[in-house]
């Protein structure tokens, strides 16, 4: 039983019970005309027809058009066999021959594209054959002819003998026999009518199943697209997750760590150079006192739901010189900021704020810094570099970290490149180039300009025309007919537009006609005028795919003034149901409720207008006029009799949105599965920008009050330290010392416990270029706990804790305490 839901289920086998009824429908359609047919007019090749034969003939067609969708092609070849054996054992022709072309389409459209020549040479010569026994059929009648039949027929030179003859035997021959020489010519003038019918007609149905199959094979990749999009769904929002984590190391790294490292060398200075300046000392309390406050924020800010930046652009470079590291900048160029966008502003901030900060923790004492900038016309060149000790400075037995790490990430993620290393003369160097964005006009003479500012807009509305691409994926069709047919659906709006100047030439007469209509408009109407209206009244159809709701909208305006002023309804007020269902398909999910509204009041409108000019009414706004002399209860009458023939056009309007609904349901069209797409990567962004907001807040929760609490500890001691400094007596060079050891140690821990952690997060994020190719844990698993992660990692680091004291990273990770 479960075999045999599982296989009801299959959407084939729904295809095969909806194509089995359709099949038993066309040939309960062909029995009944089998009765009413003089079998004389069908005839046989070889034996005459009856009406019983004919019904029996019928019959067994019923299998190839159940299977045509289900099975194509061996629908197809046993159609052919049924055909070619009826051809020869049974009537000539039947009413299920018809069908043939129904077979053609299918096996073309729904059998494999490699085998559609077979089918279509197929199709072509059982064309030629069944012409040619039609003809036989019809002028000579069959061989075995009963002495009923009263066909004149020689069994001996059966057909040789016939067609020397002057006229035919039979007489229900297509051509007439006057203009014949003899029987054997009528055959032939026969032959080539019926050949030139079946084959024009099967060459019709070819072009169309050729067209809707590369129309359907745009369908598939799209849907295909759309299936992929959505089983990529939970893969992507766990990548934007990793990325999350790995984009929290790097921000931790640049925000947070840097701060702490500026307290820890302040907390260290203080300790020599306070010790006997009380001046000093208060400057340098201050100092840690505000780096805490702002390592605060930076932190709260880090962990904020939108991930804001802060003051991290190019014109808070300056910011960054505290006034403890020397610091020179030199620009060569124009400098053009206004060219970098956001990211590339965080970035070239961040690199300058790594770069100054590894100068004060690894240069030495009196290292001086240098910062140049080379502003080119595409890129901005810039360099940092220091006097410092260079390769000297990883003596000390410091591990790499992650800053050099971070510095790419976020200048390769723009299409930029980050050098860093020792300078061949001592010192370190960091070299960036950030490409510019695309210069955009300056306020001046250009810009101000009003024809370059209407030729500027101009441009800018026929972007916005402009029909969105559709992307119909690996598709390429190898005949003339579906390359074409995938051309028209990419150039759907030239197609539109072609289509309503094809409708404005074949309308313009009708419009003409409807207003000059006696009764209505007893005159002879301009037709310069006429031309304009019907432009007018069809020109939206123009952009019922590109702008559906627009174009319906403004229909809907138009129908309604030509309703109100015009003396006649217009022909073309018909293809108002095409906007109709325009804006119901390829509109908004939920279009369908404005366009109801719009349907209704113009039927109505439309009804009134019917019985205003019953009643004698050119125009209906004069019937609607208070002072037309009629009662307000009359009109009220007059507007409520609207509602019969209004309600006609009302339904044929409702059956236009529920056929786009339905279309819509199917996703049969190119453009609605294109919405869908685009409704899929929105969603799937959303996804997975609230994957990561999941993730930092989780991680935030996690470390965010261990590290606050660290932070605001250093402000209170800072602020002990103050007092102190201020109080009377002043203190003494042991008890200032002592202050500032306990906040260096204080910041050391602090930044032990961000090694640890972005040790953690580097190592289960996905933009961590020591581990590419790697798969994480977190891909295998779901996380541990934040706090089970850092634990682990407790456990490992221990062995090196004695290094992390004594030693930084000159490559930009502060995952150890400074001396």
């Amino acid at each position: 039983m479960a075999r045999v839901r599982a296989w009801c289920a299959r959407e084939s086998t729904r295809t095969l019970l909806w194509d089995t009824l359709l099949a038993a429908a066309l040939i309960a359609g062909c029995v009944p005309f089998n009765g009413v047919t003089s079998p004389d007019s069908t005839g046989g090749i070889l034996f005459p027809a009856t009406q019983a034969s004919m019904t029996l003939w019928s019959l067994p067609v019923f299998v190839p058009l159940m299977l045509r969708r289900y099975r194509p092609e061996p629908a197809a070849w046993l159609f052919v066999a049924l055909t070619i054996t009826h051809l020869v054992l049974g009537p000539a022709i039947t009413y299920f021959d018809f069908y043939a072309l129904i077979m053609v389409y299918s096996v073309i459209l729904y059998g494999s594209p490699r085998h559609s020549w077979r089918f279509i040479v197929t199709a072509f010569v059982m064309g030629l054959v069944a012409a040619t026994v039609w003809s036989v059929s019809f002028n000579v009648g069959p061989l075995f002819a009963g002495p009923s039949s009263g066909s004149r027929t020689i069994r001996d030179g059966w057909l040789a003998d016939a067609i020397t003859m002057p006229t035919c035997p039979a007489v229900t021959g297509v051509v007439g026999a006057s203009g014949a020489v003899n029987c054997g010519a009528k055959m032939l003038a026969d032959v080539g009518m019926e050949a030139a019918l079946i084959e024009s007609s099967v060459l019709s149905v070819i072009i169309m199943a050729l067209w809707q199959r590369a129309r359907k094979a745009t369908l598939a990749a799209m849907r295909e697209r759309n299936a992929s999009i959505v089983a990529k769904e939970a893969e992507e929002t766990r990548i934007a997750a990793l990325a999350e984590r790995a984009r929290i190391a790097r921000d931790m790294h640049d925000v947070v760590a840097h701060t702490l490292s500026t307290i820890i060398v302040q907390s260290d200075g203080g300790r020599y150079a306070g010790a006997h300046d009380l001046a000093v000392a208060r400057h340098t309390m201050s100092t840690i006192r505000h780096e805490a406050e702002r390592a605060q924020r930076d932190m709260q800010r880090l962990f904020n739901v939108f991930g804001a930046s802060g003051s991290t652009g190019y014109a808070d470079i300056d910011s960054l010189f505290d006034g403890h590291l020397v610091v020179s900048r030199h620009m060569t160029g124009k400098a053009q900021p206004d060219r970098l966008s956001a990211d590339a502003e965080t970035a070239v901030f961040r690199l300058v704020q790594e770069a100054l900060t590894n100068t004060r923790k690894h240069a030495g004492e009196g290292a001086k810094a240098t910062i140049d900038e080379f502003w080119s016309n595409d890129v901005l060149s810039i360099t940092v570099s220091d006097n410092g000790r260079g390769a000297a400075s990883a003596a000390d037995g410091h591990k790499p970290g992650y800053g050099l790490v971070g510095m790419h990430e976020r200048i390769e993620s723009l299409g930029g490149s980050v050098q860093a290393g020792p300078g061949p003369n001592g010192g370190f160097i960091v070299e960036a180039t950030i490409p510019l964005s695309s210069a955009t006009p300056q306020s001046g003479t250009d810009a101000e300009d009003p024809v370059l500012t209407i030729i500027s807009r101009i441009r800018g509305l026929m972007n916005r025309a402009r029909p969105k691409v559709l992307d119909q994926g690996d598709t390429r069709e190898s005949n003339w007919v579906g390359r074409f047919a995938q051309w028209t659906e990419r150039h759907y709006l030239l197609m539109d537009v072609i289509a309503t100047i094809v409708l404005i030439a074949l309308f313009d007469s009708a419009t003409y006609g409807d207003l000059q209509m006696i009764g209505n408009a007893p005159y002879s109407p301009n037709r310069v005028l006429t031309i304009a209206l019907t432009i007018i009244m069809l020109s939206p159809l123009a952009f019922r795919r590109r702008f559906p709701e627009g174009s319906a909208l403004v229909m809907a305006i138009l129908s309604a003034v030509q309703l109100l002023f015009l003396p006649s309804i217009l022909t073309v007020n018909m293809f108002a149901l095409v906007s109709v269902h325009a804006a119901v398909l390829y509109g908004r999910e939920h279009a369908w409720r404005w366009v109801s509204v719009a349907l209704v009041a113009d039927s109505w409108l439309a009804g009134i207008k019917i019985m205003s000019g019953w009643n004698g009414y050119g125009m209906l706004i004069q019937m609607l006029l208070p002072f037309n002399g009629e009662s307000a209860m009359s009109r009220w009458l007059l507007v409520l009799s609207g509602l019969m023939p209004g309600g006609v056009v009302m339904l044929f309007g409702f059956a236009c949105i529920a056929m786009a609904r339905w279309s819509r349901s199917r996703g049969s069209n190119a453009l609605v599965l294109m919405q869908r797409e685009e409704a899929l990567k929105a969603e799937q962004e959303r996804q997975k920008v609230l994957a990561a907001n999941l993730e930092r807040n989780r991680i935030g929760t996690a470390m965010q009050a261990e590290v606050l609490n660290t932070l605001e500890s250093v402000i209170t001691q800072a602020d002990d330290g103050l007092a102190m400094l201020n109080s009377e007596p002043a203190p003494d060079s042991e008890q200032i010392i002592a202050a500032f050891t306990v906040i260096g140690e204080r910041g050391r821990a602090a930044l032990a416990h961000m090694r640890q952690l972005l040790t953690v997060l580097r190592e289960t994020g996905f933009s961590d270029e020591m581990h590419e190719g790697a798969q994480p844990d977190m891909q295998l698993r779901p996380a541990a706990p934040l706090s089970s992660q850092m634990r682990q990692a407790e456990s490992t680091s221990q062995t090196d804790s004695s290094t992390n004291m004594n030693s930084g990273n000159n490559q930009g990770v502060h995952g150890a305490a400074l001396r």
